[in-house]
């Protein structure tokens, strides 16, 4: 099998977006409209692979000097692979890409996997051909993930907590219109507790939700026209994931994201898991806080792997399908 390598270029948006819609793991972030926000951030390297006419994956990716990164930007990236794609082909697929990467001087590759919640279908091919190659697990980051496909609910003091609340009668507010009241109480949250501002600006966020309405949505509780509390939503395949969720930091708005974190999770039943992110600190370890509060709503850990890959190994590759 071989196959023809090309950068990506404006011009085949087309066919790199309809990779990512029939893909087995590909996700809204990888589509060029989101990627594209912050490009003026990043020298792409993003890779297109062909077999005759045929995209059968691509590769979202940066360059940083001699190294590839796949992706800084998105909170995930890897190979993605047309859907159905046969496991000869994408370790073909990683091995001629890690040689053409080698061919243009490029030392390592680093990948950010997609937990499996992400995907469509699930697909952890990639882990596995990654360990051929003799790559090492550079980290590992813990997501905190409800699994509803198991029933799993909050636990007794977390529903008695959600009956005491009921009496104060907060409404859900779902409009993208409050997001520049939110955002305030996002940054002056980052800013005293851990000294940094949010990865995404307001402005960035609102066009990412304009151009994304379906899978980007914001859900508010509001005293009148003051935000108490809110969470910015991805809709990602099966999975409903909790980008941002914040409070001012006042007795009543910490009820209200208390009330609004339970409703939203009975509101996201239908679908298979419901992500919190992860709850890492300095040095990847666990803010304890965080975890026994994510724990309390029945969350488990799903696993995202952090890889680093000598390009030069890529003949590691060949007498691995035997």
């Amino acid at each position: 099998m071989n196959f023809k390598i090309l950068k990506y270029h404006q011009t085949l948006q087309r066919d790199w977006d309809d990779l990512i819609k029939r893909s087995s793991n590909g996700t809204f972030l990888h589509f060029r409209n989101y990627m594209d926000y912050h490009a003026q951030r990043f020298e792409d390297f993003s890779l297109m692979i062909y077999e005759d006419l045929k995209l059968r994956a691509v590769l979202p990716a940066h360059r940083i000097e001699n190294d590839i990164f796949a992706h800084k930007g998105l909170t995930y990236s890897d190979f993605i692979f047309q859907k159905k794609l046969k496991t000869g082909r994408k370790i073909a697929i990683v091995e001629q890409t890690l040689q053409f990467l080698y061919r243009q001087n490029i030392r390592n590759l680093y990948i950010y996997t997609i937990p499996f919640i992400f995907q469509s279908v699930t697909d952890e091919s990639t882990a596995y051909i990654y360990h051929k190659t003799g790559a090492g697990v550079e980290k590992i980051l813990p997501f905190f993930v409800i699994d509803n496909r198991n029933g799993t609910r909050p636990n007794q003091n977390r529903r008695k907590n959600y009956k005491k609340l009921l009496q104060y009668n907060f409404l859900i507010n779902n409009d993208i219109d409050d997001l520049e009241g939110f955002w305030r109480i996002v940054e002056k949250n980052l800013q005293k507790r851990y000294g940094t501002s949010p990865v995404h600006s307001v402005d960035e966020i609102n066009l990412l939700a304009r151009r994304f309405p379906k899978q980007i949505q914001l859900f508010t509780v509001k005293s009148k026209d003051r935000i108490l509390a809110g969470a910015l939503v991805y809709f990602v395949n099966q999975t409903a994931h909790f980008q941002y969720i914040h409070a001012y930091d006042d007795s009543k708005s910490r009820l209200a994201v208390e009330f609004l974190t339970f409703e939203l999770v009975k509101r996201f039943r239908n679908y298979s898991y419901i992500s919190f992110g992860n709850s890492s600190v300095s040095h990847n370890n666990l803010n304890k806080n965080l975890v026994y509060w994510k724990e309390s709503l029945g969350c488990q850990i799903v696993n995202q792997l952090f890889f680093k890959i000598e390009t030069k190994n890529y003949d590691r590759l060949k007498t691995v399908l035997q």
